[in-house]
């Protein structure tokens, strides 16, 4: 089983605590319907900001600190985020290769120690989850659409677990960015809208196969560099 090592980005929503950004409760309609690329990429820049020495940066200011962000500072903080890096095209928001590109653009901009870029073929995908988890790096994944059919309606199952330890099918889901966060070796934890739910690795690599394929149905691989240059 390989993790994260440090605590996963909280935001206060009300009385509640998340597990990660919610982009249903953006003020944005726009981040509402196809924010969740730029959902997961602010989560994984604030979280290498946090706990990662050589990646603190002004971006972020006060919510660099270890600790829960209040609701609307994270969203403003979600809709800058897009403005400046991750442009949102409307009804579809933005695609893996756009993901990674406005990553480097902010590495470049920070001169922080990454390289993005977007993972093709699936061979070796859990196995690059697994090492990019070890080097405390959280893995942006997409849950890709129907391809090449893009109208149909084939969605991946989430599950949600239960205090005995038992798992229950939550949602199903296409056309989705998700951060995973956890790997063994049937699951992977993930977060997405603001709460930890599970994938099925076999059911993932089943309907990559069967529904999408790993040019939309991918992750976004980030690799350090010896310098921000």
């Amino acid at each position: 089983m390989q993790y994260i090592q440090n605590n996963y980005i909280t935001v206060g929503y009300g009385l509640k605590r998340s597990y990660g950004g919610n982009q249903m409760a953006s003020a944005s309609s726009t981040m509402r319907e196809v924010g969740c690329g730029v959902i997961a990429a602010l989560d994984l820049l604030l979280y290498l900001c946090r706990f990662h020495s050589d990646s603190a940066c002004e971006f972020f200011a006060e919510a660099a600190e270890d600790g829960c962000i209040d609701e609307k500072e994270y969203d403003e903080l979600a809709q800058r985020l897009s403005k400046r890096f991750f442009p949102m095209i409307p009804k579809l928001g933005i695609n893996g290769l756009m993901l990674a590109a406005g990553l480097n653009r902010f590495f470049r901009h920070y001169r922080l120690p990454y390289r993005a870029g977007w993972g093709f073929g699936s061979g070796k995908l859990f196995a690059e989850i697994e090492d990019m988890l070890a080097r405390d790096i959280p893995v942006i994944l997409s849950v890709g659409p129907n391809f090449p059919l893009f109208w149909q309606k084939h969605e991946l199952s989430f599950y949600a677990s239960r205090a005995d330890g038992s798992f229950y099918r939550a949602c199903g889901i296409k056309a989705h960015y998700v951060t995973v966060t956890g790997i063994d070796a049937q699951r992977l934890q993930i977060s997405s809208w603001g709460r930890a739910y599970y994938i099925d690795r076999g059911e993932y690599m089943d309907y990559i196969r069967r529904r999408s394929g790993s040019i939309v149905s991918n992750i976004v691989k980030i690799r350090e560099t010896k310098n921000g240059t």
